[in-house]
C-alpha cells in the first residue's frame, strides 16, 4: 500500500429491515469516526443496493462497488483499502447486511424437477448444489491426506461456543445430526443476520491502521479445479508483513469450522497438516491460547452475522472496547480473514501510536 489506511470508525447492528439496520449501522460508524458525510466519496454495499445508501445519506461518490455474492466480502474490502491508499478516495464506507432467516416454504413434492446449466451443471446430477457440501468435501479430502480427526475438529466449535458463554460437550458435537461427512450441525452457524460497517480513511479520531492486505479468486468456480486455497493466496501477501510475529488475536470467517483450519494454515501459524496438533491443545486458539480465534464466539459461537462484523470486532478489541468478550489486554495487532472456497480477503490491523 502506497499510504497509511485506517479503519476510524465501526458500526453494528441486530438484524432487521435491511435498509434500516445498514442506515444504522453506517451512521453508528461514521459517528465513531468523527467522519463528516461531505467526506465520504467511496461506498462498499454488500447485501443491499449500494445506491440507495447513497441517496439516504447524501454520499457524492467517486467509486463504488457492490457485492452480491457474500463471499466476496473480504476480497472486496481489500479493494476498498486499496482505494484509499492510492489517493483517490478520501473516505470509504463500508456497510455488510445480512437479513435474518425467513421461513422455508414446504416443498412442492409433485413439482416439476429443475434443471442444471452451465457449471452448476458439473455438481446438480450429484446433489452437491449447496455450500455445506463444497466444504464438506474440502474438509474430507483433508483428513483422508493428514488425518485430522472429528474430534480434533470439533475444538473449533468447542471453543467458539465456550467464547460465546455457551456450554458444548464434545460428547455432544460427536452425538450431533450430520450435515454432510464430516460436517456436523455444530460446523456450520445458523444465520443470525444484522448489519456492520466501517469506515476507512487516512487518518481518524482514534485509528487502527491497516498495514497489510491480501485478496484471492478462485480460478474455477468449482473448488477442486483449483490449484491451491484461495486463503493461501491471499495470506501469501501478509505474510512479508507478518515477518513471523504471531497477531494477537484471529477474527475469522467461521460460518463453516473447517475455515478455521485452512487459515491457520494459510497464515503459517502451522504447517500444511499441522492443524491437528494446533487444535490438539485447548489453549492455543482459546481466548487465553498464543493467537486468540474470535474472542466473542464467531458465526459459530454467536450465529451467522454480516462477515465485516469480525472486522469490527478485531477493533474494539484493539481499542479495549469489547464490551463482555474484552480480552485481558488490549492486543496490538489482528488478523481479519474472510472467505472460503471462491474467494478470500485478509486485513493485519495494527493500533497506531
Amino acid at each position: 500500500m502506497s499510504a497509511a489506511v485506517a479503519i476510524s470508525g465501526v458500526g453494528r447492528t441486530a438484524a432487521g429491515d435491511a435498509s434500516r439496520s445498514a442506515g444504522a449501522a453506517v451512521r453508528a460508524a461514521l459517528t465513531d469516526a468523527g467522519t463528516a458525510v461531505p467526506d465520504v466519496d467511496g461506498l462498499l454495499a454488500s447485501g443491499i443496493d449500494g445506491p440507495s445508501v447513497a441517496d439516504l445519506f447524501g454520499f457524492e461518490l467517486r467509486w463504488r462497488t457492490g457485492i452480491t455474492d457474500r463471499r466476496e466480502v473480504g476480497a472486496a474490502v481489500v479493494q476498498a483499502v486499496d482505494a484509499v491508499a492510492s489517493g483517490r478516495v478520501r473516505a470509504v464506507v463500508c456497510v455488510d447486511v445480512l437479513p435474518a432467516p425467513e421461513p422455508e416454504p414446504a416443498a412442492d413434492r409433485f413439482g416439476r424437477s429443475g434443471s442444471a446449466s452451465g457449471w452448476a451443471s458439473w455438481h446438480a446430477p450429484y446433489g452437491a448444489v449447496d455450500e455445506t457440501v463444497d466444504v464438506a468435501l474440502q474438509a474430507r479430502a483433508y483428513i483422508e491426506r493428514f488425518g485430522l480427526t472429528r474430534a480434533e475438529l470439533a475444538r473449533v466449535a468447542l471453543v467458539a461456543a465456550a467464547n460465546a458463554g455457551r456450554a458444548l460437550s464434545l460428547r455432544e458435537y460427536l452425538s450431533a445430526p450430520m450435515l454432510a461427512d464430516p460436517l456436523c450441525v455444530h460446523d456450520h452457524a445458523a444465520t443470525a443476520g444484522g448489519a456492520a460497517a466501517v469506515v476507512l480513511e487516512r487518518a481518524g479520531s482514534r485509528p487502527v491502521e491497516v498495514v497489510g492486505v491480501g485478496a484471492a479468486y478462485a480460478v474455477s468456480p468449482l473448488p477442486e479445479q483449483s490449484p491451491e486455497p484461495v486463503s493461501e493466496r491471499a495470506a501469501a501477501q501478509l505474510l512479508p508483513v507478518l515477518a513471523g510475529s504471531s497477531p494477537g488475536i484471529l477474527l475469522i470467517g467461521d460460518e463453516y469450522s473447517f475455515h478455521v483450519v485452512t487459515w491457520l494454515e494459510a497464515l503459517h501459524l502451522c504447517g500444511a497438516g499441522a492443524a491437528a496438533g494446533v487444535l490438539a491443545s485447548a489453549d492455543t486458539i482459546s481466548r487465553g491460547g498464543a493467537f486468540p480465534v474470535n474472542p466473542h464466539g464467531g458465526h459459530l459461537g454467536l450465529g451467522r452475522r454480516p462477515d465485516l462484523d469480525l472486522a469490527v470486532e478485531a477493533v474494539l478489541q484493539m481499542r479495549g472496547d469489547a464490551g463482555a468478550s474484552q480480552l485481558a489486554g488490549p492486543p496490538d495487532s489482528s488478523v481479519v480473514a474472510l472467505g472460503g472456497s471462491l474467494s478470500a480477503g485478509c486485513l493485519l490491523l495494527r493500533r497506531a501510536g
